[in-house]
């Protein structure tokens, strides 16, 4: 017989910030907090502002130049060694590719615990706008 749990909150016994799962096979642990999506949108390259069709911990976005994007955490991350993933969509006769920059560059281009820019190019590595891109965020929140 299937249980169901309904509860509002889930606080670890050990560490309240911390639940173990048990991952597939059952002999090893996954923590719960670390698997999570920390932020993610997708946006409007194309249009004034670059507006977000949809988010998560996402306070708002900024058209840096053609092809990059600012985007601002509403809630900090606890470092800026977070991992970001994406994807563009732009017309059908050119691929996009998107990427992030990382701390390793410049300074007006990089990630920080509040913001990072993401880099949609085509595919001779010119920086273009597209009318989508998505991503996500993983790390650990401030």
């Amino acid at each position: 017989m299937a249980s169901i749990l309904k509860v509002d909150t889930l606080t670890g016994v050990t560490t309240a910030g911390s639940i173990s799962v048990t991952g597939e096979g059952n002999s090893t642990t996954t923590n719960l907090q670390q698997g999570l999506t920390k932020s993610w949108a997708s946006i409007d390259q194309t249009s004034t502002d670059h507006p977000v069709y949809d988010s998560f911990n996402v306070s708002g976005t900024a058209d840096i130049a053609t092809g990059v994007t600012k985007i601002t955490f509403s809630n900090a991350m606890n470092n800026a060694n977070y991992v970001t993933t994406g994807g563009a969509q732009t017309e059908a006769t050119s691929a996009a590719y998107f990427g992030t920059y990382g701390v390793n560059t410049s300074t007006s281009r990089q990630m920080t615990t509040a913001d990072f820019h993401t880099s949609n190019r085509n595919t001779s590595g010119s920086d273009k706008d597209v009318i989508y891109f998505a991503f996500d965020v993983k790390g650990d929140l401030a």
